[in-house]
């Protein structure tokens, strides 16, 4: 039910995921293990908006009582920092629960009326894209395939849980790194379950990275082109500690080592040449970043319904490798020429990251309806361009 419900609020236009695990983002032990349902819009000026959602089809003598769930939901709504809840319950939703419901900023309803949407949302577009019952099947088949492997069960992991959680900057850090890892384990010749693995793992990591290269960009609407550059070397250079305090740890650290290397004659040039040692580096791909989301924010009512389009897309074609339906492709527009220039966009970026292997480029640079492909050329990793 989960998957489904996921899947309905993907075709009333959210890019949703089912199954969200809150504990390793929270490092501690939760009741509440996973979020049911995690989804996530944008305002046209790329502002994110968050969703969450539960599902209790039970319908036993121990089945929850939907006032209970309302207030667990409000709850949850605070701890993640969503906008708006729903609940899908199997019984009990009056017309004073949906009240008390909407009181909270939490919707009740009941599975009839969940069905009663699906049938007008859905319809003949069932297991499609990351979607549907199929797809649950799927990632369930890769999840004990990544088992056998420390380096894939890690990244399975962090794609079904913390990565939807962190901020788009650490995120898209994080997710680069392991798109490189991730081309390092593919085999095109073999077509086990590995392999397979590995085309969902990629094909999740680049899903994610679309959505949050889209929340980046929204930073860049009210910047200036230097000041954009400037706060994403910023970003991509932090870690854990941020990188007003890295300054100042790196300029304690400086005045202590020019003390040090005064106090024993060491040539003025070499100790100029120790400043900001300490200070941390921005990836090479910085300036290919900062003229990514740039180009995204440019365009931001294609920005904002790409991450979509794209999920549905690269899970058609490269987990389940097949053509998509032409009444599918007009739904979601993605036979739209911009569509296809930004997926090509991403591939180039990704090229210049090295976060990418043959059939992932070449399925993100073919056309809708071929196999052709063509390539958007990307600045190189590091240039400054505007």
């Amino acid at each position: 039910m989960e998957a489904r419900v996921a899947q309905l609020w993907f075709w009333e236009g959210f890019y949703s995921r089912y199954g969200v695990n809150l504990e390793r983002y929270y490092q501690e032990p939760l009741l509440v293990t996973d979020l049911d349902l995690f989804a996530f819009d944008f305002t046209p000026h790329l502002a994110q908006i968050k969703h969450i959602g539960e599902v209790k089809s039970g319908t036993g003598k121990n089945t929850e009582k939907p006032l209970d769930r309302l207030v667990w939901l409000r709850g949850l709504r605070e701890l993640v920092g969503a906008d708006a809840a729903e609940l899908t319950i199997a019984k009990g939703v009056t017309s004073r629960i949906r009240q008390l419901g909407r009181s909270l900023d939490v919707t009740a309803q009941s599975v009839e009326d969940f069905e009663r949407r699906e049938g007008n949302a859905v319809g003949k577009m069932a297991d499609l894209g990351a979607h549907g019952v199929a797809a649950l099947t799927l990632e369930r088949d890769s999840r004990d395939a990544c088992r056998s492997n420390a380096d894939l069960d890690r990244a399975f992991k962090f794609l079904r849980g913390e990565v939807l959680f962190l901020e788009p900057f650490l995120a898209i850090k994080q997710l680069i790194d392991l798109l490189q890892g991730i081309g390092r384990h593919w085999t095109p010749r073999l077509q086990d379950g590995e392999a397979r693995a590995v085309r969902w793992l990629a094909a999740e990591g680049v899903s994610i990275l679309a959505l949050k290269l889209v929340a980046a960009s929204a930073t860049a609407m009210t910047l200036s082109r230097g000041d954009w550059n400037d706060l994403v070397s910023e970003r991509l250079a932090e870690g854990a500690v941020p990188m007003h305090q890295m300054r100042k740890i790196s300029d304690a650290v400086d005045k202590y080592v020019a003390g040090v290397l005064s106090a024993v004659n060491v040539a003025p040039e070499i100790r100029t040449e120790a400043i900001g040692a300490f200070l941390p580096e921005p990836p090479h791909y910085a300036g290919s970043l900062a003229e990514l989301c740039w180009r995204l924010k440019s365009d931001a009512p294609v920005a904002r319904v790409f991450p979509r389009q794209l999920d549905l897309f690269i899970f058609e074609r490269l987990v389940k490798r097949r053509e998509i339906d032409s009444s599918v492709v007009m739904r979601l527009g993605l036979g739209r020429d911009t569509f296809g220039h930004t997926r090509r966009l991403i591939a180039a970026f990704l090229r210049s990251c090295d976060a990418s292997f043959d059939e992932l480029d070449q399925v993100l640079t073919s056309d809708v309806g071929a196999g052709s492909s063509s390539g958007a050329e990307f600045p190189a990793a590091g240039s400054a361009t505007s």
